[in-house]
């Protein structure tokens, strides 16, 4: 199904200008509708849309006709009554998530509205810089484009009704570390669609690092935040089976929860779907590291390297891994490729310094430890060693 299937013509008197495309951005919004709905859209549905004191249409749908109308200030109400007629005529309803992503196009501005139909998205935002549609839609662009934190800074504070535009945005920028307009997208986009099996799935690997921020994670006050998060992730499973990230999800809350053997099992069967996802391999290797089994995490972090090779904890899981397995010069090695890789993270100069220190390397090891601090101010090194937190021989 394509728009080409749609006539809808833009038609207006001599006082506007009606942007070239606006016409085919109307016929795609209708059938984007349908189609969210499980629908599709006839090749006999057309119409027409003009303005002049106020916005006036038509759509026709199987040989059947309906006229709107309604004042400039709610023309998201009259696109959403051309849908319903639409779905009607195909003898369905509009989902209520897809009702309720209308009100995004809620704007006062007709020019504001036509340019967005029409794709020119700077000149609808120029217009009108607070409609929510056009700031979502800005926000995919800077994030196809990488720029995240872009697209955070265009979103923070925004109300997004669109649930399925709120939960490929958040995912987005869940993925790019954007944790806290991720949430607020994600929360709203789950309330507004419960149905979406990977927000679900996003939603409950944000809650459990959150958790981890706040140093819950596994101590006093995690039980209600852990419950709620198994709870999302184990009905992402159940509404997206097919998808390795959901189950890469449910693993990442046994993890948190300190039941290493259920979160393999669960990141075996992510990686069974996906078998070089980069992240569930370094998730997984991570796992068994925690477990104190370095010699089932070891072919994960190989594989992990092998699909990221630039990233830079997974040579410092292989510097624990070489560590615990008692090859120490393998492991400074790997840690000093760590460090070197990820010149910004301070754990992992930490990580540098420790190793350095067994291997009788202090002036490295201080070194290395002085980078930390410099990242982090208010980490306190100390100069015999454990700085990791955990307790290696």
């Amino acid at each position: 199904m394509t728009t080409t299937d749609f006539a809808v013509t833009v038609v207006a008197d001599g006082a506007w200008a009606i942007p070239e495309g606006a016409g085919a951005g109307l016929a795609r919004l209708i059938t984007e509708a349908l189609e969210r709905t499980g629908l599709t859209a006839p090749a006999s549905l057309g119409g027409q849309l003009w303005i002049s004191d106020r916005w006036q249409a038509e759509i026709a749908v199987n040989g059947e006709r309906k006229a709107e109308e309604a004042p400039f200030a709610l023309a998201h109400h009259l696109l959403a009554r051309l849908a319903e007629f639409a779905a009607h005529q195909l003898g369905a309803e509009l989902s209520q998530p897809v009702l309720r992503s209308f009100e995004d196009l809620a704007t006062p501005s007709p020019a504001a509205l036509l340019h967005f139909l029409a794709g020119n998205l700077r000149r609808a935002f120029e217009l009108d810089p607070s409609m929510v549609a056009i700031r979502t839609a800005l926000a995919r662009e800077l994030l196809g484009q990488n720029k995240a934190d872009a697209a955070a800074a265009l979103l923070g504070g925004l109300v997004v009704h669109d649930g399925f535009a709120g939960a490929d945005l958040g995912i987005g920028l869940w993925a790019a570390g954007e944790i806290q307009v991720s949430f607020e997208l994600l929360q709203a986009a789950v309330k507004s669609n419960p149905e979406n099996g990977l927000a679900l799935a996003a939603l409950s690997s944000l809650l459990l690092r959150r958790l981890e921020h706040a140093g819950l994670a596994q101590g006093e006050g995690a039980h209600e935040g852990w419950d709620e998060a198994l709870l999302l992730a184990t009905e992402a499973t159940q509404k997206a089976s097919d998808d390795f990230r959901t189950w890469a999800a449910l693993a990442d809350v046994h993890r948190a929860g300190g039941d290493f053997d259920q979160a393999a099992f669960f990141y075996g069967f992510a990686l069974r779907l996906e078998p070089e996802a980069a992240r569930v391999l370094k998730d997984a290797s991570a796992c068994w590291l925690q477990a104190r089994q370095p010699e089932r995490a070891l072919p994960l972090i190989e594989r992990a390297r092998a699909a990221a090779p630039a990233d830079a904890e997974n040579a410092g899981n292989l510097a624990f891994a070489r560590l615990l397995l008692g090859d120490a010069p393998a492991a400074l090695a790997a840690a000093r490729e760590a460090a070197e890789l990820g010149p910004r993270n301070a754990r992992l100069h930490v990580l540098h310094g420790e190793l350095a220190l067994k291997a009788g390397e202090r002036e490295e090891a201080l070194d290395a430890w002085a980078r930390a601090a410099a990242l982090e101010p208010g980490f306190v090194i100390n100069p015999e060693g454990g700085n990791l937190g955990l307790e290696i021989s």
